[in-house]
């Protein structure tokens, strides 16, 4: 499938004392070209609900859960903790996070690979960083660039390609554009390339790729 369809996805904004936030919109993530065809078709939905707290000192808690429909292979779900102290540099607005997470990613593996009806269950303990600097530079627009990187660690061992390597890294940086179209609502585009994580491990072939990725969609902030 080489289409964009339609995902959830979510923003966490720097906002007053506390807000929750969800948004939706379309995602393609160029993953198909890279191993074989049936596994991560660039199609995704997804679903993220953020909510942040403090007026200084900030937590941040997220939920997300995507799919890839394309080819009934990927789930994942994944609960985020992270921490920040509100920074500023003039009218620049800057966020450097820790964040701490778990995630549990669903394989299953389609025809032609075999046995074809099989579910394979990854838990991944995550822990980095989300960092990123925004500046509004004319009118409703916002505009701002960052990356977040996590390292993954394998909490199982009935995956026999992390039965004894069972650490990852990935990260992403991101360019990101933000229109305010209404009180409570933004139209939101972010482009940016994916680096590293499990998937150059658990697909084929091995080498590692750069895999870019595209999302254009709405915010709301209640």
């Amino acid at each position: 499938m080489r289409a964009l369809t339609v995902f959830l996805f979510c923003i966490p904004a720097l906002a007053p004392a506390a807000d929750l936030s969800f948004s939706g919109g379309a995602f393609r993530f160029n993953a198909t070209d890279y191993y074989f065809p049936n596994f991560y078709d660039e199609a995704c939905y997804r679903a993220e609900i953020t909510y942040s707290l403090g007026a200084v000192n900030r937590h941040t808690f997220r939920f997300q859960a995507y799919v890839y429909p394309g080819d009934d292979n990927i789930f994942e779900p994944l609960v985020e903790y992270g921490f920040h102290r509100e920074l500023s540099l003039g009218s620049w607005e800057v966020v450097a996070r820790p964040v701490a997470g778990l995630a549990v990613v669903k394989l299953q593996y389609p025809a032609p690979y075999y046995p074809t009806v099989e579910h394979q269950l990854l838990p991944w303990l995550r822990a980095g960083y989300d960092a990123s600097i925004g500046h509004n530079f004319v009118g409703p627009i916002f505009v701002r660039g960052g990356d977040r990187g996590r390292f993954l660690y394998y909490l199982s061992d009935t995956y026999t390609t992390f039965a004894e390597e069972k650490t990852e890294w990935q990260n992403a940086p991101f360019g990101e554009v933000e229109i305010a179209v209404a009180p409570k609502w933004k139209l939101v585009g972010r482009g940016g390339l994916e680096v590293g994580g499990y998937y150059d491990d658990v697909f084929r072939p091995r080498d590692k790729k750069l895999r870019p990725f595209g999302e254009a969609g709405f915010a709301y902030s209640f």
